[in-house]
C-alpha cells in the first residue's frame, strides 16, 4: 500500500471526526424513536387487561334464586371472571345480542334446572351461537363440548358402576361406589393440574424478555445508525475515483479507507448507545439488565460491528445515490429484523418466515448480542458471523472494481 493511501485515510479519519457531531445527534434521534416504541411496546404486552373478553347472554325461563346463586358462584370464579362476563336478560335481548355480534354465546337455561341437577334429571340448557363466530365464540364452544364430554363420561360411569355392581350382587354398596366415582370426578374437573401439562418455555431462549429486547434493539439501531454514517462511507465521486487510481490507490485503498471510518463512526455511535441505555437503566434502578463487560463480550461486540458495518458499506456501494442508499438500508433492515425474530421471537412467526430468518445476517448478530449476557458464544454463530463479513467486504471490493472498470 503506497504513502498516499495512508493520507488519504487520515484525511478521512478526520473528516469522520468532523461528522460525529451529526452522527451522534441523528442516534439521538434514533434513541428517542425507539424508546418511545419500547415504551409503547411494553405497556402493550403488560397491560393487565385479558386478551379476550367473552360475553354470554343468559335467558332465564324462571326467576330461581338457586339460578341466581349458581350464576353468581361461576362468575366469582378466578379464571371465568377474568374471560367471561354473563349478563341475564330477556330472551329478545340475548337473540339480538348475538345476531349483533355483542355475545358470543348464549345460554337458555330451562325451568327447574337446579333442581334437575339435585334430582338427578339433568335438563339440558340450551347454548346457542352465531353463525359467523369468532374467536370468542370459537373458544367457547370448545370449552363446552369439551364439558359435555366429561359429562357424558361421568354418566357412563355411573350406569357401568351399577352394572358391574348388580353383575357381582353387590347393590348394597352401589351408593359408595357412586360417591368415590363423583369424588374422583369432582377432583378431576376441579384439579386443573389434571387437565393439563404444564411445561414452562421461553420464546427467547436462555434471556429474559427485556434482555431479549435490548439485544435485538441494539442490532437494530446499529444498522439504522448506518443511514447516518453515509456521508462518511458513500464512494468517491467518479473523477474523484480515477484521479486516486492514477495515483496509485486502487479499490481496495479507496474501499478500505471508507470501510475504516465507518467503523470509526459507527463504533462511536454504539459506545455512546450503551452509555446512554446504561445511564438510563441506571437511573430506574434496572442496571442489571445490561449485560456485564468482559473479553469474550468485548470481542463479541467488535465482530458485530464490523459484520455489522460491512453489511451496510455493501449496501452504500451497490446504492447509486444517497437517498437510494438510505432508503435501501432502511428497508432491509426492516425485513431482516422481522424475519429473524428482531422485532417478535421467531417462535411467533410463520413457519416459512422462521425458515427465511435462520439464513439472514440479523439472526445470528442478535444471537451474538443475546450472548453478551451469558458471556458464551456459540463458534457456529462466530463463525457464519466472519463468513457473512468476508463476503460482504468481498462483494463491496467487487462492486467498487466493477464499477471502476466499466467508467474506464
Amino acid at each position: 500500500m503506497t504513502k498516499r493511501a495512508f493520507v488519504l485515510w487520515k484525511l478521512e479519519l478526520k473528516r469522520t471526526i468532523r461528522q460525529l457531531p451529526v452522527i451522534l445527534a441523528e442516534a439521538v434521534l434514533l434513541l428517542s424513536i425507539l424508546g418511545m416504541i419500547a415504551f409503547g411496546a411494553a405497556k402493550l404486552l403488560y397491560r393487565d387487561v385479558p386478551a379476550i373478553r367473552i360475553t354470554i347472554a343468559v335467558i332465564e325461563k324462571e326467576k330461581n334464586p338457586l339460578t341466581d346463586l349458581l350464576l353468581n358462584y361461576i362468575q366469582g370464579m378466578e379464571s371465568i371472571s377474568e374471560l367471561c362476563q354473563f349478563l341475564i336478560v330477556s330472551e329478545e335481548e340475548g337473540f339480538a345480542m348475538l345476531q349483533e355480534g355483542k355475545a358470543a354465546a348464549a345460554l337458555v337455561l330451562p325451568e327447574g334446572m337446579v333442581e334437575g341437577i339435585m334430582d338427578g334429571s339433568n335438563t339440558p340448557v340450551q347454548v346457542f351461537f352465531p353463525e359467523d363466530a369468532g374467536m370468542e365464540s370459537a373458544l367457547l364452544r370448545e370449552l363446552t363440548d369439551a364439558g359435555v364430554q366429561m359429562l357424558r363420561v361421568a354418566q357412563a360411569e355411573i350406569y357401568g358402576i351399577y352394572d358391574t355392581a348388580k353383575t357381582y350382587g353387590a347393590l348394597e354398596q352401589l351408593s359408595v361406589l357412586e360417591m368415590d366415582i363423583d369424588t374422583a370426578n369432582l377432583a378431576f374437573a376441579l384439579d386443573r393440574l389434571a387437565l393439563f401439562r404444564v411445561q414452562e418455555v421461553s420464546a427467547t431462549g436462555n434471556l429474559s424478555v427485556m434482555q431479549y429486547g435490548i439485544a435485538s434493539g441494539a442490532v437494530f439501531f446499529l444498522l439504522l445508525l448506518g443511514m447516518a454514517c453515509y456521508p462518511v462511507m458513500q464512494p468517491y465521486p467518479a473523477a474523484l475515483r480515477k484521479q486516486l487510481v492514477r495515483e496509485g490507490i486502487g479499490a481496495g485503498g479507496q474501499c478500505f479507507g471508507k470501510w475504516l471510518c465507518g467503523v470509526c463512526g459507527m463504533g462511536i455511535g454504539g459506545l455512546f448507545f450503551r452509555l446512554v441505555v446504561k445511564s438510563v437503566l441506571t437511573v430506574g434502578g434496572f442496571g442489571a439488565w445490561l449485560p456485564k463487560a468482559g473479553a469474550v463480550q468485548a470481542g463479541t461486540g467488535l465482530l458485530i460491528l464490523l459484520c455489522t458495518v460491512t453489511f451496510i458499506f455493501l449496501v452504500f456501494q451497490l446504492a447509486g445515490n444517497g437517498t437510494t442508499a438510505i432508503l435501501l438500508l432502511f428497508f432491509l433492515t426492516v425485513i431482516m429484523q422481522y424475519f429473524a425474530g428482531g422485532f417478535l421471537p421467531s417462535v411467533f412467526l410463520p413457519e416459512a418466515v422462521q425458515k427465511a430468518g435462520r439464513f439472514l445476517p440479523a439472526a445470528y448478530l442478535i444471537d451474538a448480542a443475546g450472548s453478551l449476557y451469558t458471556g458464551t458464544v456459540s463458534g457456529r454463530t462466530l463463525g457464519v458471523l466472519c463468513l457473512f463479513t468476508v463476503f460482504f467486504w468481498g462483494a463491496a471490493y467487487g462492486m467498487a472494481r466493477w464499477r471502476m472498470e466499466k467508467e474506464g
